[in-house]
């Protein structure tokens, strides 16, 4: 059974969603992902083939140092678009509807804010996670009263089994983050924001990614997803994540064959 507000398409699920500044909403109305999403990339001669989505992802894996021919039957595995499922499942349970969404420890952030957002959200956890709205300044309480709130404190701190983790799993600050490949404001968070929070490892602090391709607007996020969660059975996850954000504009328009 889907949750409420998702749809099965193709091979992947998709959340609708409502608008929000500063994150990549999903349209109302989806439009279906390609029937076979795995093969794909188990087309013959696609790596020689520059101008599509294959090819381009399979170029992305030897930058990223991953094996080619483990990396193409890894993407035949159908357990991948299952775990891109209970990914997007998991958001949606949480009221995950749109990308970026954060949740540092128990507090629910919306949308690619600026640092000094996320900065102050992380110290606070680092002091000793608030309660309530009171110890926050203005900017965070001001997030806390739009409609839908863009913060709020939830009664527990966020799953991230299954995970992609960089940082301690067992972290004093986790920041999970629900992200699309092929999101513009996810592209701005990592490009602007991630190198500030990857410096903040030695205070305790880590980051967990889980997918939430919105195929919806974006028909190539799920094929992204699948690429990096078959460089993350390598190990090369985190890599292969920096090298699509990178890139993004270079692959998010390819056909895929």
């Amino acid at each position: 059974m889907l949750l409420p507000g998702a749809i099965l398409v193709g091979a992947l699920i998709v959340a609708t969603a409502v608008l929000y500044s500063r994150r990549e909403p999903a349209k109302a109305t989806p439009t279906p992902t390609p029937a076979a999403i795995t093969q794909v990339f188990a087309t013959p001669g696609a790596a020689n083939q520059p101008a599509t989505l294959a090819a381009a992802f399979r170029a992305y894996g030897g930058q990223a140092g991953i094996d080619d021919t483990q990396f193409v039957a890894c993407l035949a595995d159908p357990a991948n678009a299952e775990l891109v499922n209970s990914h997007l499942l998991r958001g949606g349970g949480l009221g995950v509807d749109g990308t970026p969404t954060f949740f540092i420890n128990n507090k629910r952030l919306v949308g690619d804010q600026p640092w000094a957002i996320f900065e102050e959200v992380i110290n606070a956890e680092i002091a000793g996670s608030p309660k309530s709205l009171d110890g926050y300044s203005a900017a965070v309480k001001a997030l806390a009263a739009k409609t839908p709130p863009q913060f709020e404190i939830m009664a527990s701190r966020a799953d991230f089994t299954g995970a992609h983790v960089e940082g301690d799993a067992n972290a004093r600050v986790m920041v999970v983050e629900y992200s699309d490949f092929q999101c513009p404001f996810c592209k701005r968070w990592v490009e602007s924001s991630l190198p500030k929070l990857r410096a903040r490892e030695k205070d305790g602090v880590a980051i967990a990614f889980l997918h939430f391709p919105i195929v919806q607007i974006h028909p190539n996020a799920g094929f992204a997803s699948l690429a990096a969660a078959c460089a993350g059975r390598q190990g090369k996850f985190w890599p292969m994540h920096d090298i699509l954000f990178a890139r993004q504009t270079e692959w998010q328009k390819l056909p895929a064959q």
